[in-house]
């Protein structure tokens, strides 16, 4: 249970919030590279962290990420011509570069220098991993570019997507770090006449016995350990022969999750604050030296989001539906009744409301990760207002090795060196594939 001061702190993204100020101090992709024009081409309008800005490439395809509003009278940029390395205002003519410099005012005096004393506000943008990235804070605070291990691989080999979520983003943080959720939210009935095709030994389990261990342990015993980019959780539970199945997620500040999978490392989600109730959810899938058939890639882009054919801003799923939940399917078929493992996730955080009062809450053990994720991002916010620098910050923390690791060891193994292993050893990681 957390305080409403609190969840005030964990909640507001805005500029000079306390939150805010640490969410700015980290890049955000915020668009794929996909959905961005060609050079000179429509600006698109952006929201981010509860500002409302314009994103566009210039004639030399540089990416320009400028405040919606022109500095001279306020009109709006998204109306603005895109061409000869800057975005125009309609209303007066000034123009800007992706830099936030006006290069051009037609309508002040030929012999006026006063142009080059007008800016508007400007964030520094890159490309990486198939999407956009920008960061918004102060320019001497401005961290290396992210490198994780989907940010190294060639672009053919990695995959981006993008769903928007209708909550706060804290809220859809939680549910990626619940372990315990995984045996009923996303539990199909026939789960439990699954039979195990290999035998119940140390090892990486497949698919089949992932799903056996959710249905037959609904249950887990949930540790955490922090690190230098946030911390580790481990999901432990039973397997009927006496062994430990563990499933090992890594956190990484502010929101980005490593979420375990069978046979593998799973990919990374972040959930990006749109505003104080808006988020969306980035994913990468990455393969190094797989590249991506153009099959694969729409495949795993139908998988992210189903979006509304009348309205391809909005999910097809969504509260005002109902999350078309299949009632007969519910007690027949899986228990949720939504036909979509992201789907069912995005109902029940969705269903909490745009900023849950978390002061209603009742949290018990298997909440140990979500306690201690509210633990790290409060003290992040107060400590930033004492001086202190925010987590995960350092250029010499190995974020290229992270993994996520779903693993069965024995009875006698320790649980938490298998997960530093996975957390931070590249050689686990080249293991997994």
């Amino acid at each position: 249970m957390l305080t409403t001061e609190d969840n005030e702190i964990l909640c507001r993204v805005g500029p000079g919030t306390p939150m805010g100020n640490v969410l700015r101090r980290y890049w955000h992709p915020f668009l794929l590279s996909e959905e961005l024009p060609k050079n000179d081409g429509a600006p698109l309008r952006i929201r981010l962290l509860g500002e409302d800005l314009i994103a566009f490439r210039d004639s030399e395809g540089k990416v320009g990420l400028l405040d919606e509003r022109c500095p001279h009278r306020g009109a709006s940029l998204f109306f603005g011509i895109n061409q000869d390395c800057g975005i125009m205002c309609i209303y007066h003519g000034w123009k800007f570069d992706v830099n936030g410099q006006c290069v051009d005012m037609p309508s002040d005096l030929p012999d006026s220098n006063f142009k080059d004393k007008v800016r508007t506000t400007s964030y520094p943008c890159i490309e990486s991993a198939g999407a956009v990235w920008a960061y918004m804070g102060p320019a001497e605070h401005q961290p290396p570019s992210p490198d994780f291990m989907f940010n190294r691989v060639d672009p053919d080999c990695v995959i981006a997507t993008r769903t928007p979520i209708y909550c706060n983003w804290v809220q859809s943080l939680e549910g990626n770090i619940d372990s315990s959720h995984l045996g009923t939210l996303h539990r199909y009935l026939d789960d439990f006449k699954i039979e195990l095709t290999e035998p119940d030994q140390p090892g990486y389990p497949d698919l089949t016995q992932s799903i056996y261990q959710r249905a037959h342990y609904r249950y887990a015993n949930v540790e955490v350990q922090d690190t230098s980019y946030g911390f580790r959780l481990i999901a432990i539970r039973p397997t009927e022969a006496g062994n430990q199945h563990l499933r090992i997620n890594c956190q990484v500040m502010p929101y980005v999750t490593f979420i375990a999978a069978p046979r593998g490392s799973g990919g990374p989600l972040m959930h990006v604050p749109v505003d104080d109730e808006n988020c969306f959810r980035m994913s990468f899938s990455a393969r190094p030296g797989r590249p991506f058939t153009a099959a694969e890639r729409e495949q795993r882009k139908r998988q992210a989001m189903v979006m509304d054919p009348n309205d391809p801003s909005m999910r097809l799923l969504r509260a005002d539906n109902d999350y078309m939940i299949d009632r007969e399917a519910q007690k027949t078929k899986l228990i949720s009744g939504i036909w979509s493992g992201g789907e069912q996730d995005y109902c029940v955080t969705e269903s909490m409301g745009p900023i849950y009062d978390r002061t209603n809450e009742h949290l018990y053990s298997a909440d140990a990760a979500i306690i201690r994720l509210r633990q790290m991002l409060l003290s992040a916010a107060r400590g930033l207002l004492e001086g202190d620098q925010p987590p995960a910050l350092d250029p010499s923390i190995p974020f290229h090795m992270i993994r996520s690791e779903e693993i069965i060891i024995g009875p006698d193994d320790d649980a938490w060196e298998v997960a530093a292993d996975a957390g931070e050893s590249a050689k686990r990681g080249e293991r997994l594939r």
